[in-house]
């Protein structure tokens, strides 16, 4: 596509400087957070490759006169339309990341295969599908494959009010979706052997571009314990190609084309990669603004420019790109006779188009005229809400009185023992449950799951804890004992170790063992000095039986 070294460096064989280069800096040695590498890669990478694709939007006048009233109406609809689906339908809103962030991711891939056939003319339109299916499959399968992320997203198909899925379904939906991946790959192979020999054969390449990105995701997806981790080290892959094939693109354009504009015909030409990954790495850092700003108007207007850069660039990727233009195939190298090209018109692609996203922009229209007539509960004061009860075991049930909050608290309630039976082999889904059956006064039901969860995970600290709290406001102190003895000896960070002295220490203090607790209360300090004021104030309370209010603060 470039020359073999870039080709093997920027698009074939990027995974192998990216997965040693991340399990490297997040393990223990090194000891770099798995959140820390998630908002690096996410601001630098994920954020920043959004701008060479806007600017060959805006900067191709060719490309611009073409799709102009896409170009102009899309970015001040997505960012108005970022405000009440944030404020109001948050599940919705990352329902709509996940999908089109997979869809997008796979159609990359699929777009680099079909590259690499075309320029060695094999053009099948079997081999099309072939290609097609086993990059669905390949980024479908992992994510049903992976509890974590089948309990994510029902999470958000539940808050954007989608209907109950039964367990026996998704079941079935896991192990068909892997039944047809194997399918599907003897399928690919069948056929990448039949036009082996019927010719044109396919291209080598793409059977390592194909090991190279299914396999970077399933790694990502079945082999990384932090999900974080995995999305990011898969995100660092996908940028790296699409920079470079977007700069391979724009300076054959700017060679081949005179009436480019003065802008595009400095920045993509020999000795200028550097200004570009300036560029690039400028518009990234806008991703680091919205979290570190402590004003929440300001952050909300950034994180809405966020979300309407990311929307904007799956949504211009999926028209902007198509292999088949003649004007693409000729900037990617690809002689306009070895692909079969599909002219449509200007008004019936505009017709098309407009009959594809004219649904969706009323159904939103009319959601967002709904929120504007009766508002219903923000996500802020949802996320609220959900600490209090879904993530933080309050001790003594304290069910809100309105009654809106009231019934979504319920609703929720409901999804968390549903996703827990829809998922049992996600522990995080279990906990949740536990948490929130604890929190409606139904402790024995929280116990017996907790006990079933760590019979199955026995090393998984915050199942100990969360027993650990119910059984410390119970004032079973033995019990209690046992399981932050458990959680400390799993506790990785000084933060974590300090937390589980801190809790031993206050049991020591209602057995009136100050000594003991004491000395728990100096080894919380050690490992973390800002628990100075929790301390004092417990020894100031050391002959209260009074439970805190809040004993467990989930992950």
């Amino acid at each position: 596509m470039i020359n073999s070294r870039a080709d093997s460096f920027l698009i074939l064989l990027t995974p192998l400087l990216a997965i040693p280069a991340v399990m490297i800096l997040s393990s223990p040695t090194v000891g770099v957070e798995a959140a820390t590498i998630s908002l690096i890669v996410t601001a630098f990478f994920a954020t920043g490759h959004h701008l060479p694709g806007m600017i060959r939007a805006y900067g191709d006048r060719d490309l611009f006169q073409r799709f102009k009233l896409r170009f102009i109406l899309a970015p001040p609809l997505v960012f108005l339309g970022y405000f009440p689906l944030y404020t109001y339908h948050f599940g919705l809103y990352r329902l709509i990341i996940l999908v089109w962030a997979t869809w997008h991711g796979f159609m990359q891939l699929y777009g680099f295969v079909r590259i690499y056939d075309a320029k060695v003319g094999s053009t099948s339109r079997a081999t099309a599908n072939w290609d097609w299916l086993v990059c669905l499959f390949g980024f479908v399968t992992p994510r049903l494959l992976r509890p974590e992320q089948v309990s994510n997203t029902l999470d958000h198909w539940y808050s954007a009010g989608g209907p109950l899925i039964p367990p026996a379904l998704l079941s079935t939906v896991r192990w068909v979706a892997l039944s047809a991946f194997v399918v599907v790959l003897i399928g690919f192979s069948v056929n990448y052997v039949v036009q082996s020999f019927r010719g044109p054969k396919p291209n080598p390449l793409k059977l390592v571009m194909l090991v190279s990105g299914i396999g970077t995701w399933w790694f990502a997806m079945c082999f990384v314990d932090e999900l974080i981790l995995g999305v990011a080290l898969f995100d660092i892959c996908h940028d790296v190609q699409y920079l470079a094939i977007v700069w391979l693109y724009n300076c054959r354009r700017v060679s081949s084309n005179s009436q480019m504009n003065a802008f595009m015909r400095y920045m993509f030409r020999r000795g200028m990669v550097l200004l570009y990954l300036g560029l690039i790495t400028a518009y990234g850092a806008i991703g680091l603004v919205a979290p570190l700003v402590a004003d929440g108007t300001v952050s909300r207007l950034f994180y809405g420019v966020l979300f309407t850069s990311t929307i904007l660039h799956y949504y211009y990727d999926g028209f902007i790109w198509k292999v088949r233009e003649p004007a693409n195939q000729a900037n990617l190298g690809l002689s306009q006779s070895t692909v079969a090209h599909r002219a449509r018109s200007m008004a019936g692609g505009r017709y098309a188009h407009a009959l594809k996203w004219g649904p969706v922009l009323v159904v939103l229209g009319l959601l967002f005229v709904s929120d504007f007539r009766d508002p219903p509960l923000t996500t802020a004061h949802k996320k609220e809400m959900e600490r209090s009860y879904a993530q933080t075991l309050v001790g003594k049930p304290m069910l809100p009185h309105k009654e809106d909050e009231l019934s979504w608290l319920y609703t929720r309630f409901k999804a968390a023992r549903d996703i827990a039976a829809a998922v049992p082999d996600d522990p995080s889904a279990q906990l949740r449950a536990a948490v929130m059956l604890a929190n409606f006064g139904r402790n024995d039901e929280a116990v017996d799951r907790l006990e079933k969860l760590l019979r199955q995970s026995p090393d998984y600290r915050d199942a100990h804890i969360a027993l650990g709290d119910i059984h410390f406001y119970r004032g079973n102190l033995n019990q209690a004992s046992a399981r932050y003895e458990s959680a400390l000896s799993l506790s990785r960070t000084g933060q974590e170790r300090s937390a589980m002295n801190l809790r031993l220490g206050e049991i020591d203090l209602r057995r009136k063992e100050f000594a003991a607790a004491k000395s728990r209360f100096q080894k919380a300090l050690q490992d973390d000095p800002r628990l100075a004021a929790s301390v004092e104030a417990l020894e100031k309370e050391s002959t209260s039986a009074q439970v805190p209010n809040q004993a467990y603060s989930g992950p």
